[in-house]
């Protein structure tokens, strides 16, 4: 599986906010594809995930001398208040514990500067990947809940303004079949040959010459301190 293989996240991010010298926290890197990518424009950036496993993926595999992965249990690294222009949640917001979610995004917004911004990557609601989470428990399975409470949390964060949603799409592109059941349905082959069929028939609605390429549709959002003077974009 090739997340993203036209680099559609980084220009997104780029498009609403300039990343050029700026010291970054990325919560929820996972194995680190938006991370290198981050690294190439940032001065420096701190990636962490809660998920040891991951992260011992993203160290091997990417070598930007100026990332530093860290261990996060909450996401929210244990560091100096002011550390950062830039938090960025990479689809990792939805992920945290409803109850929790305006604590993570009051404890990441202590971390920025008086001028720092937050972004916030959310999937969508549309795109062939994302119906085939709905329809076959793909992936993550069906996010609904998760993703509506993780948008009210933006819009009830005190103090801050959100945004415009900027919406985009970005791919996901396997090889063969069995290239997305292995990473996108594991437990596949305890499943009845009828659904195998059902999965195969809708992949196949989506062969190109690079394979099976399924689109998401995902959402943007820049937080900013209200009534923040300087332009941050």
């Amino acid at each position: 599986m090739i997340q993203d293989p036209t680099n559609r996240y980084i220009a997104a991010i780029l498009s609403q906010c300039d990343l050029s010298g700026k010291d970054i926290l990325e919560i929820g890197c996972g194995k680190g594809r938006i991370t290198r990518d981050l690294a190439s424009h940032a001065r420096h950036v701190v990636a962490t995930d809660p998920d040891v496993n991951v992260l011992g993926v993203a160290r091997a595999t990417i070598s930007f001398r100026n990332i530093d992965f860290m261990e996060a249990s909450t996401g929210i690294p244990d560091l100096s208040d002011g550390s950062f222009d830039v938090v960025i949640y990479t689809l990792s917001l939805h992920h945290v514990p409803i109850a929790a979610m305006s604590d993570s995004l009051n404890k990441a917004a202590d971390l920025l500067k008086n001028d720092g911004v937050i972004i916030v990557l959310e999937p969508g609601d549309k795109g062939s990947f994302t119906l085939a989470k709905e329809q076959f428990g793909a992936g993550s399975g069906d996010e609904g809940p998760a993703k509506a409470a993780a948008i009210e949390a933006m819009h009830t964060l005190s103090g801050w303004d959100v945004g415009e949603t900027h919406h985009f799409y970005t791919q996901f592109q396997f090889d063969s079949y069995e290239d997305f059941f292995t990473n996108m349905l594991p437990d596949f082959r305890q499943q009845p040959d009828d659904f195998i069929s059902e999965v195969k028939t809708y992949l196949y609605l989506h062969r190109t010459v690079n394979g099976f390429v399924l689109d998401a549709e995902r959402r943007l959002n820049i937080l900013r301190r209200n009534n923040q003077q300087q332009q941050f974009k």
